[in-house]
C-alpha cells in the first residue's frame, strides 16, 4: 500500500539511465555513446579486491578497443581523506572524457569525487557536507559489484576524515547512468552478500520510517523490502543462484532510491559503532536495524504494520512482528548479535549516545531522539535484548 496522506515536498534524484541484466557491463560503450562520449580517455575507479578478482577487466576490456583507459584501483575498505586526495590528483592528471566506478559502495562513492573534481578546482575538505560544484562533473557511470549500498543511485560520497564518517553531498554527484549486472556479484562470499543485503534492507525500512517519506520513496521501499525478504537468504545460501543475484542487485538499486527520503536513527547509531569497532557499514546498520524499528514502533504503528504485512506476507502482521523478523534475519545471516560481540565496552555507551546526538543528529526520525531514550537503545543493543527493547519503547 502506498500512502498519499503526507503533504511533504521533496526532491527525488536518480540516474538518468540504467542498464540491467546478465552481461550488462559489456554495454558500457553504448551507454557512453548515448551521452556523446565516443572517444578520448576514460578513468576507471575500482577497489583492490575488484581488480584482484578480474571484475574490473570485465569493464575495461570492452572499452580498451575504443578508448584510452586508465585505472585507479587503490580503494581499500572505507576510503580515507588521503585516498580521496590521491584520486583527485589522478583525475586531474589527464583530460578525461568520463569516469566509471566499479566495485562496492566505496569505489562508487570515490568515482563521484573523481568525476566532480576532474572538472573543478579546490580540495575535498572544502566540499564536506552539502555542497555545490561550479562546473558539471564529468559523465559518470556506476557499476556496482556488490548488492547493498545503492551508491549507484545516490548523491552522497562517504569517506573517513580523522577516523570519523564524513560525507560530500550534492545532487551533482548522482551518477549519470548505472549498470546492474548480476554476473558481477556471483563471486561475492556469503558474509559480504549478507552485510550488503542487510544494508539495502536498512535503507528501505529506515526510509519508510523517515518523516520525509513520500509516495516515490515508499514505492521503492516496499519493492526493496519485499524482494530482500524473499531473495537475500537464497543469495546467501547459494551465490551461484542467478535469480537471487538478479533480485538482490535490483533491490540494492531501489534501496538507493529510497534514500531520497533520508535514513533515520539506525544509520547514526551504525556510525558510532563503526567509529569504534571498525566493522563494515552493512554490519553496523544490520545490528542497529531491529532496535531502530522498536524505537519508532509507537509513532509509526500503522506504517510498520504495512511493512510487516509486505515482508511476512501476512495481512494481520504488526510492527512487533517486523521487529522480531528483522532480528531473526540478522542472526540467521551471521551478523553480530550484541555490541559486546564487536568489542564495545559498557563504559563506551554514554560516549556513543553523546556522539550520536551531537555528530549524527537525525531530524528525519519520527520519534524525538533524546539521551535518556538513546541510552536505553544502546543498553539493549549491548545486551542483545531485542524483546526488552520492544517492551521499553512500546508505550513511550
Amino acid at each position: 500500500m502506498i500512502s498519499f496522506e503526507s503533504a511533504n515536498v521533496g526532491a527525488c534524484l536518480s540516474p538518468r539511465q540504467i542498464f540491467i541484466g546478465d552481461g550488462a557491463a559489456e554495454q558500457i560503450k553504448e551507454m557512453l555513446g548515448n551521452w556523446q562520449v565516443n572517444e578520448g580517455r576514460i578513468l576507471i575507479v575500482a577497489d583492490k579486491e575488484v581488480a584482484r578478482l578480474g571484475l574490473m577487466d570485465k569493464v575495461r576490456e570492452p572499452l580498451a578497443a575504443h578508448f584510452d583507459v586508465d585505472c585507479f584501483d587503490e580503494i581499500v575498505g572505507e576510503p580515507t581523506l588521503a585516498i580521496a586526495e590521491s584520486l583527485v590528483d589522478a583525475s586531474r592528471a589527464q583530460a578525461y572524457a568520463a569516469v566509471i566506478g566499479v566495485g562496492g559502495g566505496s569505489a562508487v562513492d570515490m568515482s563521484k569525487l573523481a568525476a566532480a573534481f576532474a572538472a573543478n578546482k579546490g580540495d575535498v575538505t572544502e566540499h564536506v557536507g552539502m555542497t555545490q560544484f561550479k562546473n558539471a562533473p564529468l559523465p559518470l557511470i556506476a557499476v556496482p559489484t556488490t548488492a547493498g549500498t545503492g551508491a549507484e543511485a545516490t548523491a552522497v560520497s562517504m569517506l573517513s576524515i580523522d577516523e570519523k564518517k564524513s560525507i560530500v553531498l550534492s545532487p551533482q554527484l548522482v551518477p549519470l547512468a548505472a549498470v546492474l549486472d548480476p554476473l558481477l556479484t556471483v563471486s561475492l562470499p556469503p558474509n559480504i552478500t549478507a552485510a550488503t543485503g542487510l544494508d539495502a534492507l536498512s535503507h528501505a525500512l529506515e526510509a519508510f520510517m523517515s518523516i520525509k517519506a513520500n509516495p516515490f520513496t515508499d514505492t521503492q521501499a516496499i519493492a526493496t523490502m519485499t524482494v530482500i525478504a524473499r531473495w537475500l537468504k537464497r543469495a546467501y545460501a547459494d551465490g551461484s543462484n542467478l535469480e537471487a543475484r538478479r533480485a538482490m542487485i535490483y533491490a540494492a538499486y531501489t534501496g538507493g532510491l529510497c534514500l531520497n527520503a533520508g535514513v533515520v536513527l539506525g544509520h547514526s547509531v551504525a556510525y558510532t559503532i563503526s567509529n569504534r569497532a571498525h566493522v563494515p557499514h552493512g554490519v553496523s546498520c544490520a545490528m542497529a536495524l531491529p532496535y531502530t524499528i522498536a524505537f519508532n514502533q509507537t509513532a509509526l504503528a500503522a506504517r510498520l504494520g504495512v511493512a510487516a504485512g509486505q515482508v511476512l506476507e501476512q495481512a494481520d502482521a504488526e510492527g512487533e512482528d517486523l521487529i522480531l523478523w528483522a532480528g531473526d534475519l540478522v542472526n540467521e545471516l551471521g551478523m553480530p548479535g550484541t555490541l559486546q560481540d564487536v568489542g564495545i565496552r559498557e563504559s563506551d555507551l554514554e560516549a556513543m549516545a553523546d556522539e550520536c546526538l551531537n555528530k549524527y543528529p537525525r531530524p528525519t526520525n519520527p520519534t524525538p531522539i533524546v539521551k535518556e531514550r538513546l541510552m536505553v537503545f544502546y543498553e539493549k543493543m549491548y545486551e542483545g535484548d531485542l524483546r526488552g527493547c520492544i517492551n521499553a519503547f512500546r508505550s513511550v
